[in-house]
């Protein structure tokens, strides 16, 4: 009941956005590179999103997650993030707030917590770049093909348009997720190699 309240929002905050934008549910898939079929199931309330295409979404439509979320309203150009926000779930996974102010849109932080026995979906991908940094518990980045093992303490930057994926190894893992919007023509960084990060 509480998954589908949280669809149902998501939904409705999405099809606001989309109408303010003056966007048809095909111009907004095609600028978050969803297909328009996909995108239609999420404004319908019938598929959960996942965090890359909350992601997309909201760069597409400039705002932030949190406002797909419903958590954005005016304000001053600041926000402070006490540590008890509200938390949602999104495909398997946590997620709350911890950064964005209202108005922001080009930088974004997101505290995630990965179950253990979550089912990792598709890599995806998404315009901008990400820094996880690793809270608690050992985050799986499967990065471009590549599986990294991240312990508590650890961070890594990379480019989100590259097929990218989270997973808890082993035990439940708790990381912060600052996502950026790139520029129409961004710096590409060099593969990561594989190793495990500790």
């Amino acid at each position: 009941m509480e998954l589908d309240a949280a669809l149902s929002s998501i939904a409705e905050n999405l099809r606001e956005e989309r109408t303010r934008a003056h966007l048809t549910l095909e111009q907004l898939a095609q600028r978050a590179d969803l297909s328009s079929a996909h995108l239609s199931r999420i404004e319908s309330g019938d598929r959960q999103p996942s965090l890359a295409a909350l992601l997309s979404l909201s760069r597409a439509l400039g705002i932030t997650v949190s406002a797909l979320l419903g958590e954005d309203g005016g304000g001053p150009g600041i926000a402070l993030f006490q540590g008890d926000e509200p938390a949602h779930s999104a495909n398997g996974l946590r997620i709350a707030s911890c950064g964005g102010y209202p108005g922001s849109s080009v930088l974004e932080a997101l505290q995630i917590t990965i179950e253990v026995d979550r089912i990792p979906p598709t890599p995806s991908r998404h315009r901008g770049e990400e820094w996880i940094h690793v809270v608690r518990g050992c985050l799986s980045l499967e990065f471009d093909g590549s599986v990294y093992l991240l312990e508590p303490g650890s961070s890594v930057h990379f480019d989100a348009d590259r097929p990218h994926r989270l997973a808890a190894h082993e035990q439940t893992t708790e990381v912060v997720v600052v996502a950026a919007d790139s520029p129409s023509n961004p710096r590409r960084i060099p593969s990561l190699s594989p190793i495990t990060f500790r």
